[in-house]
């Protein structure tokens, strides 16, 4: 080889290292680019999206819990107002309280972390519990207590689950009570439930 050759290999090697380098900075670009657009999307979009499927499922559950508030309602045969929240902290874990400046009118509050504790018969007893509250409210509201309150939910759910609820509600507080005292004693064989 001679060193002209050399030369001519050396220009086109350069030519060549030039035209790889401007492929090599355009895809790095395009990258880049594509990358932050990647990015952008997971920052951006990707949480809009989740948000609104977490608030789907929230709407979904308010209303399942809306939907079971008018069921009991209605067999219990309360005319008043009484609508149902999910708390993200409830120190009762599950309360109801009128509601100021507007007569008949009634809240039920979960706390989220226990109401996804609950099963669906037992979200329907912990609801039943709390609009025997409101039936009293409406009936007699000096008269106010737990165990008037659990015999008017009895009427529309099975003693088992309040049982249930009790339980999971002690466990969750670390706290024990008594369910007798309660509930009563049990008088589950040939009580019979509202239609």
């Amino acid at each position: 080889m001679n060193a002209a050759s050399l030369g001519i290999h050396s220009k086109e090697r350069r030519h060549h290292l030039r035209r790889t380098s401007r492929k090599t900075k355009a895809f790095k670009f395009r990258y880049r680019r594509h990358g932050l657009f990647v990015l952008a999307w997971i920052g951006i979009v990707l949480p809009v999206l989740v948000h609104a499927e977490h608030t789907k499922d929230r709407r979904s559950s308010s209303d399942r819990l809306e939907e079971i508030v008018r069921s009991l309602c209605a067999r219990l045969q309360i005319k008043d107002d009484v609508t149902v929240r999910v708390d993200e902290r409830n120190d009762k874990m599950v309360s109801s309280e009128p509601i100021a400046g507007q007569a008949h009118s009634y809240r039920i509050s979960f706390d989220r972390e226990f109401l996804e504790m609950l099963d669906e018969d037992e979200i329907q007893a912990a609801i039943a519990h709390e609009l025997g509250h409101v039936w009293i409210f409406s009936h007699h509201p000096f008269l106010q207590t737990e165990e008037l309150a659990n015999e008017i939910a009895m009427r529309v759910t099975p003693r088992n689950l309040l049982e249930k609820v009790y339980i999971k509600l002690w466990s969750h507080n670390g706290i024990t009570g008594s369910l007798d005292e309660l509930l009563g004693p049990d008088r589950s064989r040939g009580a019979t439930l509202l239609p």
